[in-house]
Formats: C-alpha cells, structure tokens, sequence
C-alpha cells in the first residue's frame, strides 16, 4: 500500500480505474466526473475532433455500465464538452464550451432539453466550464471566456452572477472548475491566475488558496476543486501534474503526486489479450505511468476518498483517507 502522510493526515492509495478507449470501456480525454446514486459515476470523455464525445455509466468497481452523447451539434450531442453535475433528482448537466449551452439527461441518458444563450450579457454564456449545484437546486455556471459564475434555475432562467477579468483579489481570468460546500459557498479554480478563491452565496470573497509566502502550495493552471468532510481543500494541478490539498484556512498539508504502479482491471484485460502491447510501451521510453499526467477533475464521496481524474492517461485514480494518524501508524 502506497501512503502519503502529513499533518495528522494519512492518504492510502487505493486502485486505479481507466484506459484510453474510442468508445466503450475505457475514457478518451476525459474532462469532469461526477458521483451518482448507488454508486455510478459519470465520466465525461471530450474525445478529440469529431470522435469520442460521451458519458460512461460506471462504479468505483470497474464496473461498465453503458454511455450515452456523441459528437454533433444535434439536441443530445457534444461539441467541446467540459464539465457536468447532477441535480437532486440525478438528471446529469452537461456544459459545452463551443455551443454555449448546458444539455440535460435523465439519470440513464435519454436527453431531455437544453438551454444558454451565446454573449457577454446578464444570463449569456461564452465558453462555460465548470457546473455545480447548490443547496436549492439551482446551478452555478462557470462562465469562463466571460471570466464570471452566473447560477441559473435548472431550466435556465439566469438568477445572479459575479466576477470580471483581472488578477486582483474577487477577479477571475479564464476560470474552469467549480465547487459549492454545504454552506453554498463557492471555490472556483481561477485557471489563469494560478489560484482557488473562495466566495460567498453572493460572491464575496472569503479565501484564497495559492503559493504561501514561503513558496509552498504553488499552482499552474488549477482546473478543479473538491473538499472534505473535515474542510480539506483538494485542487487538481493541471499544469504541473499533481493534486495540492490545503485546509479551510488556505494553508497548504501536502501534494499527492499518483501512486499507479499496477494497471486498471480493464488495463490488465487488455494486456492479457495483447502481450506485444506492454512491450511496445517499455520501448517508448515514456514517463512514470504512475503519476497523474494533466489531472483535471477532483471529487470525495461520503467515505471521504479522493477521486482523481486524468485528461492524459484517461483513467481515475482513488485514495483513502484516514484521519487518525497515531492510530494508523501503530497498525501499519
């Protein structure tokens, strides 16, 4: 077992999920995940040109469980798609970055409607990104070319909105992930500023997560936000390839950097099937496999485990974390 230990915190690397894959088993690109009822997880797959745009059904078991969305610009299509989140209900959203609009699914897939309006008015969109849900069901919108979040009802009626480009404290630049704690505060990844911000309800800001004045906690290019059961914030690191974890306060613990040595199931089985691939892969002379590559998306379930998504390697990988390091330590 692969641990990560630092300030009274204890992360257990668990497995890995995940391989590239044009359709079917596996992602391709993958952008944005996010945790279901009964265990399902939806992986959003960006493909790239005209293939490979969809939704995988899965479990944190590897369990497949179908898809649904392909490319087009079609009502149930995907373009550039970027991020998604569910409802109370389960239907999943999803935002496209080249439409300007966010399609609605039921729980199984079957497309339902969409909405959004291209411009930089109150209530249009220009390239959103990241979408939560907040305590009454209505959802926030990264807008991000508008360098804003605006919340809409589910059926897109515009509500509020904050944020405009530039770099001071409150200002976004080319925002991309979106978290909202039970509290309904909200922590945006401010892509271009290197920076978490925390904000109120009605957009004030309360905390910045960024390099500390000693250096540590620096980020390029945060792309998504999860926290905790404890308040432990999570950003995934995109431009430099790993996973920075701070407490409520912005103070930064520790990074987790991937810890997969072993392949996925579905990895393995293709293996089994296609010995002359693993050999093809040694002669690459590629990276550390193990490591994220271009981690893009973070969420924790009720158990408090990390789930990482990875644009590059096309897979999740999940940690357990367990609170009580003294405990831990004597059984280790």
């Amino acid at each position: 077992m692969l641990t990560t230990v630092a300030a009274g915190r204890v992360y257990d690397y668990s497995h890995c999920i995940g391989m590239y894959s044009q359709s079917g088993q596996g992602f391709w690109t993958p952008q944005d995940f996010v945790l279901g009822k009964n265990g399902r997880v939806y992986v959003l797959s960006r493909g790239v040109e005209q293939l490979g745009q969809r939704i995988s059904k899965i479990n944190l078991e590897s369990e497949f469980q179908g898809q649904f969305g392909s490319f087009g610009g079609e009502d149930g299509r995907f373009i550039w798609p970027r991020s998604l989140d569910l409802d109370h209900d389960g239907r999943v959203f999803v935002s496209d970055e080249y439409s300007n609009r966010i399609s609605v699914f039921d729980p199984e897939g079957a497309f339902r409607y969409h909405w959004g309006r291209t411009g930089s008015g109150q209530g249009e969109l220009n390239g959103p990104s990241g979408l939560a849900f907040d305590s009454n069901d209505n959802i926030w919108v990264v807008d991000s070319m508008n360098h804003r979040a605006q919340r809409f009802s589910s059926t897109g009626e515009f509500q509020l909105g904050f944020g405009q480009q530039g770099a001071n404290d409150g200002q976004l630049e080319m925002p991309w992930g979106i978290f909202i704690d039970r509290q309904d505060d909200i922590y945006i990844a401010d892509w271009g500023n290197n920076r978490v911000q925390k904000f109120s309800p009605t957009g004030e800001l309360l905390v910045k997560f960024e390099e500390s004045s000693t250096g540590v906690g620096s980020l390029k290019g945060p792309s998504g936000v999860a926290v905790d059961s404890d308040g432990d914030v999570y950003v995934t690191d995109w431009g430099n390839h790993r996973v920075q974890i701070y407490d409520t306060d912005g103070q930064y613990i520790t990074a987790l950097v991937g810890d997969a040595q072993q392949p996925s199931p579905w990895t393995q089985t293709y293996i089994d099937a296609n010995p002359e691939y693993i050999k093809a892969r040694r002669r690459a002379d590629m990276e550390p496999e193990w490591r994220f590559r271009r981690p893009v998306a973070v969420n924790v379930d009720a158990d408090d485990r990390i789930i990482v998504l990875e644009s590059y390697r096309h897979r999740l990988q999940i940690y357990n974390k367990l609170k009580d390091y003294e405990e831990h330590s004597l059984n280790l």
